[in-house]
């Protein structure tokens, strides 16, 4: 067996490796230097969508933002010089409390609005969860899923900063705590377990400030964008469950997608089957959540049994969501290193580590391994968690 030193070596000098290599590969599109990897047709794609909402609040077409074939064609209009040609699926599923959260950018020319964006979201999962571990954060700053949420222009960071700065802070803040937790709910399929893990570990203080958090963030939403917004919102909700919507991002997001759902579809198994999959999932997500939140203290271990219950439980993450793993996956593999690993430990942090890059490959070839990968990390941290010591319940400590 490899010393831990040995072990934690060799695993800086592969992040260092691919680290370099997407640092350069990043580099070398947005300077327009040689190829170095897979071509990119648009760079920053999602930030556009969330630039085109802005552009429209400003013109006063805030109606368009969730009709997907209007806003779609409105993007067709004012990005032409940065689509080869039409695209014709390009919609705003995001709640209004979103659009509310981006208000800061409007009015500021694209380019530089997607750098204040992605300085900001980088700068606040820094100082939320990077400086716990500064070698540790470089690599995860560099790895395959940073890489694939800076060309999109997502908020993956924005997004690992409050789920692991709200659950850092449950025992000394949980004001705190609950704010960070509930801002979170501006994407509400990361957000949905979030709730049951309060209650089942009994932060009901926290759980309390997350939902007004998620109140007040509302109404202001809500007096800033209108009433007729939020139906909007509800009514696409709706659409985006019909049959139509759902083989339209399956058709145009496949080879992105991370979940149970598209697995199944993305084999050519019907939506039904793919849909009651998922649901088993769903349901297994969130007992694991229950059992992990009520039994064992506050650990690593306990946060990648959320997040990979997270991912488990929602039918729509994409590859650059899969930043939200890295830093318990960073934080388990050196457990392993200093413990021990169990069997094809090493391997499911590998490729873990690597999917959100040849997962698309995968799923383009008909292989969506990506859930299978997620599931035995979640096994691991299931393993990891189950050989601490159990939280002792009030009633058991009394009888002493």
């Amino acid at each position: 067996m490899k010393s831990p030193c040995v072990e934690q070596r060799v695993a800086v000098a592969f992040c260092g490796v691919i680290g370099l290599y997407d640092t350069l590969y990043v580099l070398s599109l947005f300077l327009h230097g040689p190829q170095i990897g897979p071509r990119v047709d648009v760079l920053f794609p999602d930030f556009l969508v969330f630039h085109a909402a802005l552009r429209a609040w400003i013109e006063g077409k805030l109606a368009i933002v969730y009709d997907i074939k209007a806003f779609t064609h409105f993007q067709n209009a004012i990005y032409a010089d940065r689509f080869e040609g039409e695209v014709g699926f390009r919609p705003f599923f995001y709640p209004p409390v979103w659009l509310f959260m981006l208000l800061p950018l409007a009015g500021i020319a694209v380019g530089k609005a997607y750098g204040v964006f992605m300085t900001a979201t980088v700068a606040a999962a820094t100082w939320l969860e990077g400086r716990r571990d500064w070698w540790g954060w470089l690599a995860i700053v560099t790895s395959p899923a940073a890489v694939g949420t800076v060309l999109a222009g997502q908020n993956s960071f924005f997004s690992v900063a409050l789920f692991y700065g709200g659950l850092r802070a449950l025992d000394r803040s949980p004001a705190l705590a609950g704010i960070l937790l509930g801002l979170l709910a501006y994407k509400p399929q990361l957000w949905i377990l979030v709730p049951i893990a309060l209650i089942a570990a009994r932060r009901l203080r926290a759980f309390a400030w997350a939902i007004g958090a998620v109140l007040v963030l509302s109404l202001a939403s809500l007096g800033l964008l209108g009433l007729d917004f939020w139906r909007a919102f509800f009514n696409t909700t709706r659409e985006a469950g019909s049959a139509h919507v759902i083989d339209e991002m399956v058709t145009h997001m496949y080879m992105q997608m991370t979940t149970l759902f598209a697995a199944v579809r993305i084999v050519g198994l019907s939506t039904a089957l793919a849909s009651m999959i998922q649901f088993v999932g769903s349901a297994g997500a969130i007992v694991a959540v229950w059992l992990a939140f009520r039994r064992y203290d506050s650990s690593d271990a306990r946060t990648a049994v959320l997040v990979t219950a997270t991912f488990l439980m929602s039918p729509y993450t994409l590859n650059y969501d899969l930043l939200l793993l890295m830093p318990v996956v960073m934080a388990l593999f050196r457990r392993g290193a200093t413990e021990a690993f169990y069997p094809a430990e090493r391997l499911i942090y590998l490729a873990l580590w690597l999917m959100p890059t040849f997962g698309l490959i995968l799923n383009r070839h008909g292989l969506p391994i990506a859930p299978l990968v997620i599931l035995s990390f979640g096994g691991i941290a299931w393993l990891r968690l189950r050989a601490m010591p159990k939280v002792e319940l009030p009633q058991a400590a009394m009888a002493r």
